[in-house]
């Protein structure tokens, strides 16, 4: 008999697909034949794969349809199985994959979908920390401000998309009874995801409020996310700018001085 960590390996591939035949010789028969006995094993995966990501990805589901979305699931599967014991993680490569297969197409839409409804997953179980209060920039000072470094909460997420991702969301919400036809080509859409005690919100936001807060999350201080932006956009007002995300709640507690430098 081979050592046990090649029985698992062989086990493991034969539930993908892969060398069906090498792991029955292997498999007591009792009372229910080894390629049966494997088969529920099997079902069990691809059902459970297949519940998890039809409830991450109902929009995607209902655009493809119940049928060819299992096909996908299937495939997705086989390049991307589960590698935690916790489900929820399983669909996170699912917009790369959805890329990738409908590249040059006229239903690269579907990645952008995924990608927005997977933001909202990730804000949906995301930690819960209180936003900036704004009244402790004023312990800094003045000529200390560029060199700030705001940072977003775990339970936002910003999502950019050539195509109208919000309104296709929109339509293909259970509640919803809206029939028409979207225009792929009335996007982009720049949006702000975030969780708030009511639930999962997207807020459409402005290109260059969303190239400020891309910026901030991707590390740069103050100072460095403004020269990025007035370098295409001269009449940027970034007062007005770090007001409205300070309104809507984005940022997160500011880091000590001497984290910011």
């Amino acid at each position: 008999m081979p050592p046990l960590r090649e029985l698992q390996e062989l086990f493991a591939a034969h539930l993908f697909g892969d060398e069906p035949d090498s792991v029955l010789a292997w498999i007591r028969a009792d009372g229910i034949d080894p390629a049966t006995r494997l088969g529920i094993y099997r079902n069990n995966l691809q059902q459970g794969f297949h519940k998890t990501l039809a409830l991450e990805y109902p929009v995607i589901c209902r655009l493809v349809g119940p049928d060819y979305f299992r096909q996908l699931t299937r495939a997705f599967l086989e390049r991307h199985p589960s590698r935690s014991g916790d489900l929820h993680h399983v669909g996170a490569a699912f917009s790369s994959f959805l890329r990738r297969r409908f590249v040059d197409s006229e239903y690269l839409y579907l990645a952008e979908v995924a990608a927005l409804e997977w933001a909202y997953q990730e804000c949906l179980l995301a930690e819960e920390v209180e936003p900036l209060d704004p009244g402790t920039l004023r312990n800094v000072p003045a000529q200390s401000h560029g060199m700030l470094r705001f940072s977003l909460r775990p339970s936002c997420r910003l999502v950019q998309s050539p195509f109208p991702v919000l309104r296709i969301w929109q339509v293909n919400q259970p509640e919803s009874a809206a029939e028409e036809i979207i225009d792929l080509d009335s996007g982009p859409d720049f949006l702000l995801v975030f969780r708030s005690p009511g639930g999962v919100y997207f807020h459409r936001i402005h290109q260059d409020d969303f190239r400020l807060l891309a910026a901030f999350a991707a590390g740069s201080s103050l100072a460095e996310a403004l020269d990025l932006i007035v370098a295409s956009s001269p009449r940027f007002d970034l007062g007005a700018a770090l007001r409205r995300c300070i309104e809507w709640a984005a940022f997160a507690r500011i880091p000590s001085l001497h984290d910011t430098v």
